[in-house]
């Protein structure tokens, strides 16, 4: 890697953050003897390599800028592409679609970028006015040009009035309207120095003007969020796979979507917010919550009827947004990307007037194929029997509950791990979040009260629109013979298992149901993860066996009402999970305790107790969390399956 690469890798990376540049926006190049070496499309600048750079002859791309042939079948830009790929190139990749602009600047480093303070002024209409008076004749300004070779040489063209007009070179920075800005230097240094000149001036002159305070949060924001995410989830998905719904509810989203607001119904600052976010947002008026579900519909098949596509953007003025699409990180970035807008917004008309796209500008952005490509190849997504449902697993900071939602995660779920344990299930949400792309959160909860488990429904609605399967798992077991328990030991067990189970579902099936009216098609599960102890009773544990038999009981019963509104029940009763710490602590665990207590007559040591309950069973182990998996996955592919306790025990219970 030479020096020069070296630098341009530091620089992209530096400036990689979603502050500079969203998702796979923005681009950069680097200048080694007659080649340049650019960013490919879809391409993060926070994570590019050496490796990633795809190697272009620079006089093959200036001589495709100042070429008047048309060029027959395609688009030029990707035919200059085509002539100035260097023979043994084998990356693949696509290189950025601005690579005419970075071959024309003669700076051996060139960096493009979207950056949300500097878009403040070039989403100006005052952006001549603050240019000349903030930068003077530090920055160029360029009017907005459709990306390629429009835009390549309307740069060019500026450039050489500049030149003309102060016999000086062209400077360094290049702003973009409605756009962004490029930076070039002849190192790392330099362009990083340039950057920050050019955000900490403007910021300064945003910072000069107060920041108005936003409206107080509207009282009945929760109760709008529960009753337009599930509709949206299920008005923007299909009945195979609902979409996720993120929202926002914050300071920026109550001050800048007011009903005449720019970006509610004038249009998008940037190409970005386009690709990301889409063009313009569906409305959806403020109102009592019992007839927004209706409200959503309705605007939905309005926003399809007027614009041939589905939001991706849902706004309900000065409450909340909502942003849809096919994963977590879709949804995430598009709501990003729009409250971005609205900072721009925000600050655009602090130091001026905000200026959004024109029809025609973005009418190219949304039919151009190349962002198409670059969204897509930026884009995640997941593959399995569970491919983009939403799953929620209580207790899921360890044992079952945990090993429940690894499979569920590998089966291309997204999984909240709900447990009391807030920071052991973070830790694991973001372990597993690294392995399977984002895939999986954290919300605390106490099963064993109303409120937490309203409140945890309430986040995962916030965060992922609703839920398509819940397993009601987290539980708890105290032992001990019915003549010397303690009624507080029974009652703590029956709080968490029984009473904690119906707590979940009375808190996560009005979700479903909401969902299932927007989709009648679709269909939901709830699935409790009893015991064998539910089967049969277990001596010296009536407490725990007692609260599985109810739950059973429960999941009958909820089973006969729920499906009613697309909603499966059933129960899946795993044998003993033997390697799980209920069992195995080497402190507290049930190996330890019976053989503490002699539970397990002529055992002397913990491999003798275990080796005792092995026997038992038929297929010679232990329960897996895989085992109760598969259990799961069954009950939610049958769908003529509902109110059933399905074990999972190696063949020690069997039905009748």
């Amino acid at each position: 890697m030479t020096d020069l690469v070296a630098d341009l890798i530091e620089v992209a990376n530096c400036f990689g953050t979603a502050e500079f540049s969203r998702a796979g926006g923005g681009n950069a190049s680097v200048k080694v003897d007659g080649v340049v070496h650019i960013k490919p499309s879809g391409v993060p600048l926070l994570t590019l390599t050496a490796e990633d750079l795809v190697p272009l002859r620079i006089d093959v791309l200036v001589d495709a800028l100042h070429s008047e042939q048309p060029v027959s079948g395609g688009d030029p830009v990707r035919a200059a592409a085509a002539r100035a790929l260097l023979p043994g190139y084998t990356g693949g990749r696509r290189p950025s679609v601005e690579i005419l602009f970075h071959a024309l600047l003669p700076e051996p480093i060139v960096l493009h970028l979207h950056p949300l303070t500097a878009n403040a002024l070039t989403c100006n209409v005052d952006a001549q006015r603050l240019a000349a008076e903030l930068l003077g004749d530090q920055a160029l300004l360029v009017n907005y040009l459709d990306p390629g070779v429009p835009l390549a040489r309307g740069i060019e063209q500026a450039r050489l009035a500049f030149q003309q007009r102060t016999g000086e070179p062209a400077p360094r920075i290049t702003l973009l309207r409605n756009h962004g800005i490029i930076v070039a230097g002849d190192n790392a240094a330099e362009v990083t120095e340039r950057v920050h000149w050019l955000t900490e001036t403007i910021q300064a002159a945003i910072d000069a003007t107060a920041l108005p305070e936003p409206p107080d949060e509207d009282p009945a924001t929760r109760e709008t969020v529960l009753a337009v995410a599930p509709v949206l989830r299920a008005m923007l998905g299909s009945s195979r796979q609902l979409a996720v719904v993120s929202c926002d509810t914050g300071d920026l989203v109550r001050s800048q979507t007011g009903p005449d607001a720019a970006l509610v119904s004038g249009g998008p600052l940037i190409p970005d917010q386009i690709v990301y976010a889409g063009s313009l947002p569906c409305v959806v008026e403020a109102g009592p919550a019992d007839g927004l579900g209706h409200a959503v519909q309705q605007a939905v098949a309005d926003y399809q009827s007027q614009h041939g596509r589905l939001p991706v953007i849902t706004v309900v003025p000065r409450v909340a947004v909502f942003a849809a699409g096919q994963d977590l990180a879709s949804a995430s970035t598009a709501l990003a990307a729009y409250t971005d807008a609205l900072r721009v917004a925000r600050d655009a008309n602090r130091i001026g007037q905000v200026q959004v796209m024109t029809t025609e500008q973005r009418s190219f952005i949304e039919t151009w194929e190349a962002e198409s490509y670059r969204k897509g190849v930026a884009a995640s997504g997941s593959a399995g029997r569970l491919a983009g449902k939403v799953a929620v697993v209580t207790g899921a900071a360890q044992g079952f509950g945990l090993g429940i939602a690894q499979e569920l995660l590998a089966e291309g779920a997204h999984v909240v791990l709900a447990d009391l344990n807030l920071d052991g299930a973070r830790r694991e949400a973001q372990r597993l979040a690294a392995e399977h792309g984002g895939r999986a959160i954290a919300v605390g909860v106490n099963v064993a009260d109303e409120q937490s488990q309203l409140d945890a429904a309430y986040q995962v609605v916030r965060s992922l629109g609703g839920l398509d399967l819940f397993i009601s798992n987290a539980g708890v077991l105290r032992a001990d013979s019915v003549l010397t328990q303690p009624v507080a030991d029974f009652d703590f067990v029956t709080s968490i298992n029984y009473k904690g189970y119906f707590l979940g579902v009375r808190a996560v099936a009005p979700v479903m149901a909401a969902q299932h009216a927007a989709r009648p098609e679709a269909l939901f599960d709830i699935v409790e993860i009893n015991s064998k102890s539910g089967l049969e009773g277990s001596k010296r544990n009536f407490a725990y066996a007692g609260s599985k038999f109810g739950g059973i009981g429960l999941t009958q019963s909820f089973a006969l009402e729920l499906i009613e509104y697309g909603i499966k029940v059933n129960a899946v009763c795993p044998g003993n999970f033997l390697d799980g710490p209920l069992w195995s602590d080497p402190e507290r665990g049930l190996f330890v305790q019976y053989l503490r207590t002699g539970k397990v007559p002529g055992a002397t040591t913990v491999a003798e107790v275990r080796a005792a309950y092995e026997a038992k069973v038929p297929m010679g182990r232990g329960c897996l969390p895989a085992d109760v998996a598969k259990a799961v996955l069954y009950v939610v592919d049958q769908q003529y399956e509902t109110g059933q306790a399905v074990p999972v025990t190696g063949g020690q219970n069997m039905l009748n």
